[in-house]
């Protein structure tokens, strides 16, 4: 008897038993009930939107971890919200997310510590790698993307620019500290500064890695915030029921 051939799988269906694989884990770390709220409006919200490749282009060979169903979500977000003002962003890095907003035409008030005093420095190589060498890698990307005009740096820990903070945003990017102490005061202190009908974008909400900014994400379902989308590891809230 001849032996039965084993199926191969398609690149597309290996790569949709990785996703599975990933959301399964994902499932099984969220804290019950706390957590599900948030995790099922996300996942029944799911959006994409996609980037424009001339701005992908600039965006993906910068080192960050802004995917491209992430970026594609905040240049809609920049190009489509009804309510004009800035971005405040919470955590630049070397300026993949600034640069999708600018792209998108929104003036970006880029805040980020560029410093070894933060808590999680695992995007530093923890600590090996020099916070002078990712900001200037940052203003080089912006010149490169020729964006300069529409980006403000604001140099220094969140929470303390914060509490002197007096420019309402239409939108507000957090993805600075990831620890449910950080998160929890970016929270607590920025978004009195978004304007009437801003919305709130929280990245690295949904994946297995940072479950402390998905507990700070799941209190604002009790705050009075809705979700509104998400896209990626990415959830964005607004104060009213407003669905995509």
């Amino acid at each position: 008897m001849s032996k039965r051939k084993k199926r191969r799988l398609s690149p597309g269906q290996i790569q949709g038993m990785s996703r599975v694989k990933l959301w399964a884990g994902f499932f099984s770390k969220i804290s019950y009930p706390r957590d599900l709220k948030l995790v099922v409006q996300a996942f029944l919200k799911r959006r994409i939107f996609p980037i424009p490749n001339d701005t992908w282009s600039i965006v993906e060979p910068i080192s960050g971890f802004l995917s491209a169903k992430e970026a594609g979500f905040l240049y809609w977000a920049a190009t489509h919200w009804p309510v004009d003002g800035p971005v405040l962003e919470l955590g630049s890095y070397e300026g993949r997310s600034t640069i999708v907003f600018a792209r998108a035409g929104r003036h970006v008030f880029a805040v980020d510590a560029w410093s070894h005093s933060v808590a999680d420095l695992s995007a530093y190589g923890d600590g090996a790698i020099s916070t002078e060498d990712v900001l200037d890698r940052f203003k080089a990307n912006l010149r490169r993307a020729n964006v300069e005009s529409y980006v403000s740096i604001r140099r220094g820990l969140t929470h303390d620019i914060g509490q002197q903070w007096d420019i309402p945003g239409a939108i507000l990017f957090i993805d600075a500290g990831h620890t449910y102490a950080d998160v929890k005061c970016d929270l607590e202190i920025w978004t009195p500064h978004l304007l009437p009908g801003g919305v709130l974008i929280m990245h690295d909400v949904l994946g297995d890695v940072y479950l402390d900014v998905t507990r700070a994400a799941s209190e604002l379902l009790r705050q009075g915030w809705c979700v509104m989308a998400s896209a990626g590891s990415s959830v964005a809230f607004t104060r009213n029921d407003m669905t995509l």
